[in-house]
């Protein structure tokens, strides 16, 4: 089964990704944001030091996982929009090498 590629589908998803990051990390930051502006409402007691030790803990390794992710999809959107160029200038030298060799055996 022959693959085929069509770079301008392959730019669109690539644009797509770009755009799934951006708002992807625009939310993040307001839900981190949101997260802070609750203060710490457990308290400084021993139990509320518990909680609040708990959820630093998680927080952080929640938001490590998002920024790590953000970063994937941020870097895949690049990755396709290079690769759509590279397909397309490939296409369009391989185009003009068969014109060039079509002309010189005359056709």
């Amino acid at each position: 089964m022959p693959v085929e590629v069509n770079p301008e589908r392959l730019g669109a998803s690539g644009s797509a990704l770009d755009g799934v990051a951006t708002r992807f990390g625009a939310a993040l930051t307001a839900f981190r944001a949101e997260l802070a502006g609750f203060g710490r409402p457990w308290g400084a007691d021993d139990i509320g030091s518990l909680i609040g030790a708990a959820h630093d803990e998680v927080s952080a390794f929640a938001f490590e996982c998002f920024d790590s992710a953000l970063d994937e999809i941020a870097a895949a959107g690049a990755d396709l929009g290079r690769m759509a160029v590279r397909y397309a200038e490939t296409e369009a030298a391989i185009t003009r090498n068969l014109d060039g060799l079509r002309r010189k055996l005359g056709g």
